[in-house]
Formats: structure tokens, C-alpha cells, sequence
């Protein structure tokens, strides 16, 4: 398998595909909000795919392969009840400014109801959600454990959800929305996507 060489010109597939990833690996926590905002800014200007693999070299993935340059438009699947990822990417008729507005509207309430909080609201560019949860087996090991099982209240999980709107156009955005959540919550995205 031959690889590209690192000044071969960088295509706006390319641009996406790692941007998608940074993405990801900001929902998983390996990088923070500041980080992706610097990260995608010089993912979606590089030239060379050098450039491009620069950005990736502290990741356990390498870049993908390029794939087609915006996805079509496709109904989300929500899945099963539970804790699940989810990443959904949309294509709208809109503006940036106009489409970040009706995001608002729409995936605020519903987050804010489960508990989350807004931890990065960089307008109109990105949203970064978080919610601190006990797992399910913490009462397990409270009961099992008991006395010293109840040490085990003191831990929580994080799960982020990292929104980010991308001008395509004066009049097209890509909303892109990806970590790990609720149903009712990636429910909510998927019906901002309809």
C-alpha cells in the first residue's frame, strides 16, 4: 500500500475527514475545547496532507482515507435506550448565524432538562455540552461494599457532546454533533437534522 507523499495537495475531503476525528477525539476527552477550536481552524485551511497529518500524530488513529466531501442527507438512526455514542453530521439551507440560533432553540431545553450544562458557547462556531453522572454500578459497590463501598459516591463520569457549525456557503451550514448521550438527547439532534 503506497502512502501519499506529505506535500500531495489536500483535498476537501480530506479537510473533513480530520476534522471529523478531531472532533471525536474531543467527545472522547482527548483533547480539550480550546484545542479542537485551534485544530479544526487549521484542519479546514491546510494545503498539503503533511499539514493534515501533523494534526493527528498524538492520536492512537492515523488520517482515514478520504471518503465523499459532505454527506447526503439521511434520516438518523436514535438507537436503543441507554448511554450511547452517536455523531450525526446535517446539512442545512441556512446561514451560519441563522442556523446556530435554531440549534439553540431546539437542543438547549432538552439538554438542560437532563442535566447538562453549556461549557463552551463560541458563537456561532461551536457548542460543548457536559454532564457529570454516577455510573450504574456505583450502587452496586455502595451495597456490596458497605461501609467503605459509599467511598464509591464520590465518583462521577463526564459525557461531553461537542456541536460545531461550519459555513459552507453564505447560505449552507454543516452542523456536526457528536459524544455520548441519552436517547431523549440524541433524539433531540436527530429531530434538529429532519
Amino acid at each position: 500500500m503506497a502512502v501519499d507523499p506529505p506535500d500531495l495537495r489536500a483535498s476537501d475531503a480530506d479537510r473533513e475527514a480530520v476534522a471529523d476525528i478531531l472532533r471525536a477525539q474531543c467527545a472522547a476527552g482527548r483533547l480539550d475545547v480550546s484545542e479542537l477550536e485551534e485544530r479544526l481552524h487549521t484542519a479546514l485551511t491546510a494545503r498539503t496532507l503533511g499539514e493534515l497529518d501533523r494534526l493527528l500524530a498524538d492520536f492512537p488513529d492515523g488520517r482515514p482515507a478520504p471518503t465523499r466531501a459532505r454527506p447526503r442527507a439521511s434520516p438518523h438512526r436514535v438507537g436503543l435506550p441507554g448511554l450511547r455514542r452517536f455523531r450525526y453530521v446535517d446539512v442545512f439551507d441556512k446561514d451560519r448565524p441563522t442556523m446556530y440560533v435554531q440549534a439553540m432553540e431546539h437542543i438547549v431545553p432538552p439538554l438542560v432538562r437532563f442535566g447538562y450544562d453549556i461549557v463552551v458557547q463560541s458563537e456561532p462556531r461551536m457548542l460543548v455540552f457536559e454532564i457529570r453522572e454516577r455510573p450504574a454500578w456505583v450502587p452496586l459497590v455502595c451495597i456490596v461494599g458497605f461501609p467503605v463501598g459509599l467511598i464509591a459516591l464520590l465518583y462521577k463520569d463526564t459525557q461531553r457532546i461537542v456541536v460545531t457549525f461550519e459555513e459552507l456557503d453564505q447560505n449552507r451550514t454543516c452542523l456536526t454533533s457528536a459524544g455520548l448521550a441519552r436517547r431523549p438527547v440524541r433524539k433531540a439532534f436527530a429531530e434538529l437534522g429532519e
